[in-house]
C-alpha cells in the first residue's frame, strides 16, 4: 500500500491504489463479453421485406393492359371496334361495324325492327368479348391487369376530338363486364376497368 505523509508532521493515513482493481474490472468485462452466448431467439430478427421487389430467383411478369377502341366515324355515323395491348398492335374486331340507325331502338320501330337491332347488338357484343378474350389469352392471362375503353374520335388528341355515342361506349362496358365475369368463373383475377381519352405514344399506324 502506498503511504502518503500528511503535511504538518501528522500521522500517516493509508489510501488504496485503485489501478489494479480497474484493470481487473476491465479484464472481467472483456471476458464476459467474449464468452457470453446469446440465445437464438435474441439474435434471430427476421425482417419483413417485400416479396415483389428486389432480387428474385424468378423475375416478376411485366403487367400489361388491354384497350378496347370505339372507332367512331362521324361522317357515316357508324362505329366499329378495335382491340389492342395498350396502344400497340391494334386488331379490328370482325363483325363489329354498325350505324346508330341500325342499333338504336326508336319509338317508331316495330317488333321486327326491334328484334333485328337486338340481334345485331348481341352479335357485336359476342364478337367484342371473343376478340378481347383471344387477345388476352395470346398476351398471357396473368400478364393483363387492366382493361381500358377508349372512345375518343382521335385517340391521339383525346376527348377534344369528340367521342363516340354512349350506345357504343355502353356496349364496350357490357363486353368488359362479361370478360370479367368469365375470368371470375375460370378462377382468374378480375381486371380493373378504366376509361382512356388519349394515347401516350402519339400517332400510330392503324
Amino acid at each position: 500500500m502506498a503511504r502518503r505523509r500528511k503535511k504538518g508532521g501528522g500521522e500517516d493515513k493509508a489510501s488504496p491504489d485503485l489501478t489494479p482493481m480497474i484493470d481487473v474490472t476491465f479484464q472481467l468485462l472483456i471476458f464476459f463479453i467474449l464468452c457470453t452466448r446469446f440465445k437464438v431467439e435474441e439474435r434471430n430478427h427476421q425482417v419483413q421485406l417485400p416479396k415483389d421487389e428486389g432480387l428474385q430467383s424468378q423475375p416478376s411478369v411485366p403487367k400489361e393492359q388491354i384497350t378496347i377502341y370505339c372507332v367512331w366515324d362521324p361522317a357515316s355515323l357508324s362505329n366499329k371496334y378495335q382491340v389492342a395491348i395498350g396502344a400497340r398492335g391494334r386488331k379490328p374486331v370482325e363483325g363489329s361495324l354498325a350505324t346508330l340507325q341500325q342499333i338504336v331502338i326508336l319509338p317508331s320501330d316495330g317488333n321486327g325492327e326491334i328484334l333485328e337491332k337486338k340481334r345485331l347488338y348481341g352479335m357485336i357484343f359476342d364478337n367484342l368479348v371473343a376478340s378481347s378474350e383471344t387477345y388476352i389469352d395470346k398476351c398471357g392471362v396473368d400478364r393483363i391487369e387492366k382493361l381500358e375503353i377508349s372512345f375518343a374520335v382521335d385517340a391521339t388528341k383525346g376527348s377534344a376530338s369528340g367521342t363516340a355515342p354512349w350506345m357504343f361506349v355502353s356496349l364496350a362496358i357490357d363486353a368488359a363486364a362479361r370478360v370479367n365475369q368469365n375470368r371470375k368463373e375460370n378462377g382468374h383475377k378480375e381486371l380493373a376497368v378504366t376509361f382512356k381519352f388519349a394515347d401516350s405514344l402519339g400517332t400510330y399506324a392503324q
